[in-house]
């Protein structure tokens, strides 16, 4: 069953974003074709650089209606009327919210390869050529600088990348799911939610802060940072692992506040 509901949210994002990644390829091409008559006139600089913005504004807009979308999709199939018929079917709230996650993450990949070639599209040509000779030179000069750990620090990379997205999800689903045992305004209660949060965070960092320069002697602060200084490969690793085991922490935190709300306080409109 659970292979068959994921199935059935592929189809759903298919549905909803490819064509607007359809859009988006679609104004690549239109501006290459535009770059087709290049010249010094004033009314090719018009409509050169509108393909361009209305490219950049097509590239802003499939990113963030698929994040909204992969939110909006949580929300009107667990905690509206939909979720009656959801869940009737064999499948455990942990299956439930696994599949939109997982399924929200795979979408947010499908529109990073669809815009990637929409960029190709667009600059089609010795831009092109140039951009991927940017690149290479960028992996080239970071292979030479790390040499041996450059494998280990791509892996740390691709890791933090696919938990930091997973993680943004779950946050907005512990919201939704908090938010949905308001007995009003429920969308609005979780927009409450997520900005208490935020502000919170901020007021915890702000303490973090006061307390580390008023204790900075004492904690070696100097110290640490001089030892982090000089030696820059232990800390890229310090940092990338902290920020995955963080973002795991607070994925698995996400994850068994929006599953305790489905389980004990669930309130279907």
């Amino acid at each position: 069953m659970v292979k068959k509901l994921f199935k059935h949210e592929m189809y759903a994002y298919l549905r909803t974003i490819l064509p607007m990644h359809m859009i988006l390829i679609g104004i690549g091409l239109l501006g290459r074709f535009v770059q087709l008559f290049e010249n010094d006139s004033t009314a090719y600089d018009i409509v050169f650089w509108s393909s361009v913005v209305a490219f950049c504004i097509g590239v802003v807009v499939c990113v963030l209606l698929t994040f909204i979308f992969g939110i909006r999709r949580f929300y009107t199939n667990l905690f509206t009327s939909e979720g009656y018929l959801s869940f009737t079917l064999p499948v455990t709230p942990t299956q439930h919210i696994f599949v939109k996650n997982t399924v929200a993450f795979i979408a947010q990949l499908f529109s990073i390869v669809m815009i990637s070639i929409a960029t190709c599209v667009i600059t089609f040509g010795d831009v092109c050529v140039e951009l991927f000779r940017a690149l290479g030179y960028i992996i080239k000069q970071f292979y030479i600088q790390y040499s041996q750990h450059t494998t280990l620090f791509i892996l740390e990379i691709i890791v933090t990348l696919v938990v930091v997205i997973s993680t943004s999800y779950m946050l907005f689903y512990a919201c939704i799911a908090l938010g949905q045992r308001a007995k009003k305004n429920r969308v609005a209660c979780a927009v409450g939610i997520f900005f208490a949060y935020y502000m919170i965070l901020q007021v915890l960092a702000t303490i973090a802060i006061i307390i580390v320069n008023t204790f900075y002697e004492e904690l070696h602060i100097e110290e640490i940072l001089n030892y982090l200084y000089y030696h820059p490969i232990f800390t890229n690793h310090l940092g990338w692992c902290l920020a995955i085991v963080i973002s795991l922490l607070l994925n698995l935190l996400y994850f068994a506040v929006t599953k305790s709300s489905i389980t004990k306080k669930l309130n279907l409109e």
